[in-house]
């Protein structure tokens, strides 16, 4: 996660947060911000660590550079959020969460918890999922582009047309994953099919 300016961090008095602001560089570390209305507020290079947004609303909000971890996320509305670049690090989102339209692009969300959370639609860009628990998720036309998803526990997880086009697949098996219904590139696919004992080679022809 890369700073987005040289200018200090500072604390922001929990009382004033309101919605369609914009904030810089802030400090909410260890703040209760249950039930905020954040709505469509723009976070850039903010920390909220060991935070409790349970039940906050951050639909429409934009989260840039921010450092998630440890926060406390149950029951978050985050209808339309967009996460980018931001630490996430073993954050639950198990409970109530509203994940619809939620976007993530350059963010670090490894060892995250999304057993049985519907994942359909949502989109996944260039973030590192390691170890990241998708067991019992719903994954329809969710997208995991160019994503490492090492060890990530799949399963039964429901795929259809999930785009697992450039991820790091490994620790991934055909022989324990039903991976029917995935989108894949010719390289991952031999990569999959070696772990099997199967060999891929070019055909020349009688």
């Amino acid at each position: 996660m890369k700073p987005t300016s040289r200018a200090p961090r500072k604390p922001v008095d929990p009382d004033k947060l309101m919605s369609d602001q914009t904030y810089l560089n802030c400090v909410f570390d260890g703040m209760i911000l249950t039930r905020k209305d954040l709505e469509n507020c723009t976070f850039t290079g903010c920390s909220f660590t060991n935070a409790n947004l349970t039940d906050a609303r951050l639909n429409g909000s934009v989260l840039r550079d921010c450092n998630l971890s440890n926060a406390r996320v149950a029951g978050c509305n985050l209808f339309s959020t967009a996460f980018a670049g931001c630490k996430m690090v073993g954050l639950d989102f198990r409970e109530g969460i509203t994940l619809t339209a939620t976007t993530f692009k350059d963010c670090t969300l490894d060892y995250a918890i999304f057993r049985g959370v519907s994942l359909e639609k949502m989109a996944f860009e260039r973030c590192s999922l390691v170890e990241v628990d998708l067991s019992l998720t719903k994954l329809k036309q969710a997208s995991f582009v160019n994503c490492d998803l090492t060890q990530a526990d799949i399963q039964e997880a429901e795929f259809f047309q999930t785009d697992l086009r450039g991820a790091n697949l490994t620790g991934w098996n055909l022989k324990q994953h039903d991976l029917r219904g995935t989108v894949i590139t010719p390289a991952q696919f031999e990569m999959l099919a070696t772990k099997l004992g199967i060999s891929i080679m070019e055909y020349s022809g009688a």
